[in-house]
């Protein structure tokens, strides 16, 4: 028996308990790596994997801007500094700074997305997780299967975060894999809603990708657009 961290009251639990002694906050049963990979296997993904087009960020929900860090990962080729995620019709991109793209995930190959801290993640098990258990999966507190979280300090004091958590397949090992991007509470709540609204959109219309995305140029463009209508409008006065 190891003892855990509520959620709710922060004081310490079994993680045997079903429910917090002190609180009574439920406390979700976590599965091991070998339990959780029996439980998902790779599906059959479309031929199509193009991430769509670009969803407009009008209500600036569909984009945020946040950070890689490479400690906390296990994706390979991506390096630490400050990162886009953007939302398309049929995926996500990962990208730069100045928006050049790093990685595209198709809805296809999602597994789970959802919001989590630093602190409830230091608070999972420690024995199944880490660069080796690579592509193995843990169900985390908020229900999310969170895995490569080697780089994450121990017991020492730490500043909490937010992180995105796409758990995901990736397409060349065949295998889960797990992207932490952090970023601000708000933003990544209401990212994770709009992608959930794109989706039943997406199986309501039956909206189709188109073959080629066309970027994150849209980002760029727009904001640029206004500025250029607003000087032209000064110009007038």
């Amino acid at each position: 028996m190891a003892l855990i961290i509520c959620p709710e009251c922060k004081k310490g639990v079994s993680d045997k308990a079903i429910t917090c002694p002190n609180c009574g906050y439920p406390i979700e049963t976590k599965l091991n790596v070998t339990d959780s990979l029996e439980i998902l296997q790779f599906p059959s993904l479309p031929d199509n994997l193009s991430i769509g087009d670009q969803i407009v960020n009008w209500g600036g929900d569909s984009a945020f801007s946040g950070e890689y860090q490479k400690d906390e990962n296990v994706v390979e080729g991506i390096q630490t500094g400050k990162v886009k995620v953007v939302l398309h019709t049929h995926g996500i991109r990962l990208a730069d700074r100045f928006y050049v793209p790093l990685l595209d995930i198709h809805n296809s190959q999602i597994i789970s997305i959802n919001r989590t801290s630093k602190v409830e993640l230091l608070n999972t098990d420690k024995s199944v997780i880490g660069r080796a258990v690579v592509g193995g999966l843990i169900l985390g507190p908020l229900g999310a299967v969170v895995g490569g979280m080697s780089g994450i300090g121990t017991k020492q004091k730490i500043k909490d975060k937010s992180f995105l958590v796409i758990n995901y397949w990736d397409i060349n090992t065949k295998s889960p894999q797990t992207l932490l991007v952090g970023g601000r509470k708000i933003e990544i709540e209401l990212f994770a809603r709009r992608n959930a609204k794109e989706n039943e959109i997406n199986q309501t219309q039956n909206r189709q990708a188109n073959s080629k995305s066309k970027g994150c140029l849209g980002v760029i463009l727009i904001p640029l657009a206004f500025a250029l209508v607003y000087f032209l409008i000064a110009l007038q006065y």
